[in-house]
């Protein structure tokens, strides 16, 4: 009876070690799998906003005659090409992203990335007349 029980046990150990050795591979170490660098995300598109030449006598128009319409998730780039120093902010806090330019001086810009959707109006502190609309919106 020992005897049965034996062989019994030997078979399903042998099978046990050939079912692991099997599951394990050839025992051959396997070549590690290439990184793949992750894939850096793709650049915002830019949109570049101008505090145009003149912009002191233009008032109202001194970014052109129609509000700024930014698409979410777009760098909105701040250009100064007036000889004067200009500092934007918002009059209104609905567009996080974009409180103040800081000073901007000839050629000077700042950029922002607009990820926040509303409407908001902005203004030189140096020349309160120029003034304008900001509107961020889905693309």
């Amino acid at each position: 009876m020992w005897t049965g029980v034996f062989r019994c046990f030997i078979r399903t150990t042998t099978a046990l070690t050939i079912l692991l050795v099997a599951a394990c591979g050839s025992g051959t170490p396997m070549s590690p799998t290439p990184q793949v660098p992750p894939v850096p995300p793709a650049e915002a598109p830019t949109a570049n906003v101008y505090i145009l030449p003149g912009a002191i006598d233009l008032g109202p128009n001194a970014f052109g005659d129609h509000p700024l319409v930014i698409f979410k998730g777009e760098r909105m780039r701040w250009r100064n090409i007036d000889a004067a120093e200009h500092n934007l902010v918002t009059d209104t806090m609905s567009l996080p992203e974009f409180t103040t330019t800081g000073l901007l001086g000839l050629g000077d810009e700042r950029s922002f990335i607009m990820n926040t959707v509303g409407t908001t109006k902005f203004h030189c502190t140096i020349h309160p007349q120029m003034v304008g609309t900001l509107i961020v919106q889905e693309r």
